[in-house]
């Protein structure tokens, strides 16, 4: 689990080095879409073998899930502070 957390965590660090906080710009309900759209993807690789990005794999889009879910989380407790 420390692993994945850890894989997840640089590739997060990465993405962010990229594209600054980009996740932030359109709240909660911009990281759901991009969890949704994550879902799709890894469903159509699951189920029909198809990739819409070159050399994505099931285990990418998981870790992107992962990020996802903890970019929400992160929202979620700004929203939460913000309101005390």
């Amino acid at each position: 689990m420390i692993q994945v957390q850890q894989s997840a965590l640089e590739l997060f660090k990465k993405k962010n080095a990229d594209y600054g906080d980009a996740f932030a710009k359109f709240g909660t309900i911009g990281v759901l879409m991009r969890i949704e759209d994550k879902i799709q993807r890894s469903l159509s690789i699951t189920k029909q073998g198809i990739t819409l990005v070159d050399d994505e794999r099931i285990r990418d889009t998981l870790i992107d899930l992962h990020n996802y879910a903890a970019m929400a989380v992160m929202l979620l407790d700004e929203d939460e502070k913000g309101e005390k």
